[in-house]
């Protein structure tokens, strides 16, 4: 086993979506993606007031998937082909937008009322160029259906791929990992990752060493592809989003909501959202 050396380290910016506040961990000014993964927003614990009103209101997207993974809180989707979805804790929710799709998201409705606390992460995963035009598609996956490997010092939850023989029920278009992993000050993990995928490590809390330095909460650690094997130890109390997958290495041509290969792609996008062919949605 050879033990991957660290290509960069990146923090994450703070940033607003609407209404809410969110880190922005990746793309960063240096690091524009860690293929297939393009985007990552932590909204750390977001504390709404009753009656508050805040929600992200419809709007498209293409060419790519959106995957919301729940932590705190209740969060709904409402998308222009009909799902309506609320996750709690642990759910995942995952948006194939594919030629293009209009969704709402936010806060649901009792907790805008009564008050309380979000905390999530969206992720946008990339498609390749055979299937940015694919059906749009919904997914909602519970908590309990993606499997959990607890030991004394750790706590592992596959969301997607597999860990130690137990894999995720969630299907993906190409080959990749996530894993939301809770560790405990002093343990020394070492992970297995295929010598031919990308991985890195956001740090939600806590803090690590890894090889000769110490990311903290709100960095990212991104791995040169030089080895089979993450090597890191937790010098706090640590919880950490571990991913990667087979890279896509094709060209990337985004333009706000639509990931696309080319420009005239993209124009086509917005034409296909302008004339209505990605669906209505009205809240």
């Amino acid at each position: 086993m050879t033990t991957r050396t660290i290509a960069q380290i990146e923090s994450a910016t703070n940033e607003r979506v609407g209404d809410f506040k969110i880190k922005n961990v990746l793309p960063t000014r240096n690091l524009k993606q860690v293929d297939p993964f393009l985007l990552i927003h932590h909204m750390s614990p977001f504390v709404l007031k009753t009656n508050s009103a805040t929600r992200l209101p419809p709007h498209p997207h293409a060419g790519f998937e959106v995957v919301t993974y729940l932590l705190d809180g209740e969060f709904f989707h409402r998308d222009s082909k009909g799902h309506n979805q609320i996750a709690t804790a642990g759910d995942v929710n995952w948006m194939t937008s594919g030629a293009g799709i209009l969704h709402s998201e936010g806060p649901a409705e009792k907790l805008l009322k009564e008050g309380g606390t979000v905390q999530l992460l969206q992720l946008w995963i990339n498609l390749p160029a055979d299937k940015k035009r694919l059906a749009s598609t919904f997914r909602h996956y519970g908590s309990t259906a993606m499997p959990v490997i607890e030991k004394e010092q750790t706590w592992l939850k596959v969301v997607i791929g597999e860990y130690e023989g137990l894999s995720s029920p969630i299907s993906t278009h190409t080959p990749m990992f996530l894993y939301h992993l809770k560790i405990k000050k002093d343990t020394l993990l070492t992970l297995p990752v295929k010598d031919n995928y990308s991985a890195a490590i956001y740090i939600m809390q806590g803090k690590l060493k890894v090889l000769n330095k110490e990311p903290i909460a709100g960095e990212l650690v991104n791995f040169n592809t030089d080895g089979d094997q993450l090597v890191f130890t937790a010098t706090e109390d640590s919880e950490l989003l571990v991913f990667g997958g087979l890279p896509i290495k094709e060209k990337v041509v985004s333009y706000g909501p639509f990931v696309m290969n080319s420009f005239e792609e993209i124009q086509q996008a917005i034409a296909d959202y302008e004339t209505g062919k990605m669906g209505v949605l009205e809240y």
